[in-house]
């Protein structure tokens, strides 16, 4: 590492800074709260939304940095390192998922979870239409795409599309002798459903590893060849920064609960479960975003494309997986048997995430590579069902 390089890591970062501001906004707004200084309801909710989406920024770049030194040490390459930083910065969502599960509003956690998909999958169309592109007008994606990310897209799209058709069918028809509609999913049922979708995640962390991480050759994290340059930490730092990490991502995930119980709530924003599942997924995915811009700006493409695509895939078999998951639990727990009534905002977002996984997975396949009129079919695709969503399913 250069001495230019080591001052830049000594100097406080701009991330630093908005996670101590995150951390001063909400730590001052819980202390009000248990001293029974009451604010105005709406006016706390926008500072708890700012606060926590700094805080989420600040604890995603701390995941991030987390990841990088654990890479360097066992010298992954850069998509699959890419990866694990893209899987660490889903923590802060699961922070707010959690929050909202454990606030009984399973409805809203499982519409937060599946809305990620469709933004996240327009992000990623946007992202391959910058991508750099050789004299036919193409770019070469990397083999762990082309041949273990394009499965998981089917399975997902298979999954999405047989559960959703088969809520709609239970809905609509009477079942048994005594003509049964059923009008929610069972908490045992959502605990299957994640673990499914839970394990068959981790065999894809295992293929992907195992096959595509490690290289030949020890990779230059230093930069001096090109390489993306990571962050060294010993073994007492790298702890400091989870903790810090961890702490912001629980502090931020419940101040955007908070702000969701607003933005739905009679006496705030009254928005629907969509509106407001989106309005979420975009203070919350932000710092992702970022770390994707910023990476390509950078030079770091297979970086920036495995956050890109493991904001889709991820988003699925984790996020969702893990919202199933917690619920099914939650509710055996509390013991509330109908977890997640089956209407409108649960099902065609299950539904709509077939076309979106089965779209990515037909570009991506068809010649392991992507070009301009590719990425501009998948912005108008997902735009489309964004637009759906945002008018409909009210």
């Amino acid at each position: 590492m250069t001495e230019e390089q080591a001052r830049q890591f000594r100097r406080p970062a701009i991330w630093q800074l908005v996670y101590i501001v995150g951390l001063i906004i909400v730590g001052t707004m819980l202390v009000l709260d248990f001293i029974g200084v009451h604010l105005p309801h709406d006016t706390v909710a926008y500072i708890e939304l700012a606060g926590g989406v700094m805080l989420i920024g600040g604890a995603c770049e701390a995941f991030v940095i987390s990841v990088e030194g654990i890479a360097h040490n066992f010298n992954l390459t850069d998509y699959v390192s890419g990866i694990y930083a893209s899987l660490a910065s889903t923590i802060p969502e699961l922070a707010v998922i959690i929050f909202l599960i454990l606030g009984q509003q399973f409805e809203m956690a499982w519409v937060l979870a599946l809305a990620t998909i469709f933004m996240n999958s327009l992000v990623f169309a946007i992202y391959t239409l910058m991508l750099p592109k050789d004299e036919q007008g193409n770019f070469r994606l990397p083999d762990a795409i082309q041949w273990v990310g394009s499965d998981l897209l089917t399975m997902g799209a298979v999954i999405s599309l047989a559960v959703g058709l088969s809520m709609i069918v239970v809905m609509l028809f009477p079942v048994g002798e005594l003509g049964i509609i059923y009008t929610h999913l069972q908490a045992g049922e959502l605990v299957v459903f994640g673990l499914c979708l839970l394990v068959v995640f981790v065999a894809y962390l295992y293929t992907i590893t195992k096959y595509y991480g490690k290289t030949p050759e020890p990779i230059d994290h230093d930069g001096e060849d090109g390489g993306v340059i990571y962050h060294h930490l010993t073994r007492p730092k790298l702890a400091l920064y989870l903790i810090f990490a961890s702490a912001g991502a629980l502090l931020g995930g419940e101040a955007l609960a908070n702000f969701a119980n607003f933005a739905s709530g009679a006496e705030g924003l009254n928005l629907s479960f969509l509106h407001t599942a989106l309005l979420l997924v975009i203070f919350a995915g932000t710092p992702e975003y970022i770390i994707v811009a910023s990476s390509h700006i950078k030079e770091e493409i297979e970086v920036a494309l495995s956050n890109a695509f493991g904001g889709i895939v991820q988003v699925f078999f984790v996020i969702f997986g893990f919202t199933l998951l917690a619920s099914g639990i939650t509710g055996f727990v509390l013991n509330i048997q109908d977890v997640v009534p089956i209407d409108l905002f649960s099902v065609v977002l299950l539904v709509f995430a077939f076309p979106s996984m089965f779209l990515l997975r037909q570009m991506i396949t068809d010649d392991s590579s992507v070009n301009a009129l590719e990425s501009i079919a998948m912005i108008a695709v997902f735009v489309m069902m964004l637009y759906i969503l945002l008018i409909y399913g009210v």
